[in-house]
Order: structure tokens, then C-alpha cells, then sequence
């Protein structure tokens, strides 16, 4: 097994668990536990599990939600490159919707080219950002309740907007995924701001870094059937985006 897959096989089993031993660890995997407290360093240093004297524990609760600034920088060159690969789904003339949060925000910021779009989203700093960078687009800001942790605009407000407007394109983000469990979030009042703009767009693009998948949330948003498209990075576990494909929803890994 690769290091790669030894650190996503890692990764998954504490988003599932909680907790690993290393000692536990290395005995499935046939390696040393030199090898295994090496990965599992090199996953803290990323602040994706936190160690522990024997092994890590899972950083993220299904309760618990990162302060914007924070989540902002965890994983930032994934983002980054699932942003470019979203980017390249757009066409001119569209109405889209981006989805505040973190990997949205490294959308907007490559927005450059295409002409004519029209922008619907429910985080002031990406309505800012596009209002600055393209002032030609047609901005339009969901109003809401700001949500202080992720920055967002949720709540009935919110909600009624999604409700009464259509996109071509919802790029959303991902707090959790599970095949089982659907796609989660922590916050009750934006699972379900998060479900009427998925109801709201023709095809629905999931910016999902490999962090989230596996991981599970407190609050249910919808079945993973109702994304169409699947964008995340190679680390990405294998087994579930292959149970994707299968579902014919397309995965694009870069």
C-alpha cells in the first residue's frame, strides 16, 4: 500500500471511528508503527486529525463547525485546483449559483473570462469579490441571516430567494458525505437553506475536498443521488467515487 492510500485509509477510519491506534493500525496494514505515527504525523501537520500519545483522534465533531478564516486555509491547493476544474464547467451566458464556503470563494476567485453570467449566491464576500473583479455580471445576494462561523446567509430569507429563483449550475460545498447518510451539515438552519439551492439548479457541482468524504455531519441535507457532478482531489477515496460513477454521477479527480 502506498502512503498515499495508507493516509486516506487512515483518514477514513477516524472520520468513521473517532479514534485509530497506531499499534492497531500498523498490524492491519503490515508496516512498521514507525511508518504509521509518520503518517499520522503528517496528517496533524495538515490539522486534519489531532495525535494523541497511542494514535489521533478525529479533529471535526459531527456538532462542530471551522470559523471561515480557518477552514479557508485547510487543504488550500485541493481547493484550488477543484476550483479551476469547476471554473472549466461554466459557459458564457449562464446563470450559476456558488454556494458560500471556502472552496465557493476559490471559484469566484477564477471567475475571469467567461461573458454575460449571471451570479446568485449567499455569501456577501463572494458577491463583493465578483462585484470588484466583474462588474459586468449580474450579482445577485440571497439576503439571510449571517451565519458568523461560515460567513453564509441562511434562514427563511434566504430560503424564500432560493425558492423562487432557477440556475443552470449549483456549485455547492461539502461539509460531509457518506454514501449512507447522504450529504450533511452542522448547522440545522443551513442544511436547509443548503437543500432549497440544490432544489434550485438544472445540475448540481459538489466542490469536495478529500477531508470530507466519510466524514458525517448532525444535520441530514439530501441523498447523495442529487448530485450530478463530483469534483475532488486524487486522494480522494477510491471506493467511493467509483460507487459514484456507478450511480452515473460524473467524478472529475485533479
Amino acid at each position: 500500500m502506498l502512503g498515499e492510500e495508507r493516509r486516506e485509509y487512515i483518514l477514513n477510519f477516524i472520520n468513521r471511528a473517532g479514534s485509530i491506534s497506531a499499534i492497531d493500525t500498523a498490524r492491519a496494514l503490515k508496516v512498521s508503527e514507525t511508518t504509521i505515527r509518520r503518517d499520522l504525523n503528517r496528517l496533524a501537520s495538515k490539522g486534519l486529525v489531532r495525535r494523541t500519545h497511542g494514535g489521533a483522534i478525529n479533529i471535526v465533531s459531527v456538532g462542530h463547525e471551522m470559523k471561515f478564516d480557518i477552514q479557508k486555509e485547510k487543504n488550500i491547493d485541493e481547493k484550488k485546483r477543484i476550483a479551476l476544474a469547476a471554473y472549466s464547467l461554466i459557459g458564457d451566458d449562464e446563470v450559476i449559483l456558488i454556494e458560500a464556503g471556502t472552496t465557493g470563494y476559490q471559484l469566484a476567485l477564477n471567475i475571469t473570462s467567461r461573458k454575460n453570467l449571471t451570479i446568485i449566491t449567499n455569501s456577501c464576500e463572494i458577491a463583493a469579490l465578483l462585484g470588484k473583479t466583474n462588474p459586468d455580471y449580474k450579482i445577485i445576494l440571497s439576503g439571510g441571516v449571517l451565519n458568523s462561523d461560515t460567513l453564509s446567509l441562511v434562514g427563511p430569507i434566504a430560503d424564500n430567494a432560493f425558492r423562487n429563483i432557477f440556475a443552470d449550475t449549483a456549485f455547492i460545498g461539502i461539509s460531509g458525505i457518506d454514501l449512507e447518510k447522504g450529504i450533511t451539515a452542522v448547522d440545522f438552519i443551513e442544511a436547509q437553506t443548503k437543500r432549497y439551492i440544490i432544489n434550485c439548479a438544472k445540475h448540481v457541482v459538489a466542490l469536495c475536498d478529500y477531508s470530507k468524504i466519510g466524514h458525517i455531519s448532525i444535520n441530514f441535507v439530501a441523498p447523495v443521488k442529487k448530485i450530478n457532478t463530483f469534483i475532488s482531489d486524487m486522494e480522494a477515496d477510491k471506493g467511493f467515487t467509483e460507487k459514484l460513477q456507478e450511480m452515473e454521477i460524473e467524478v472529475i479527480l485533479v
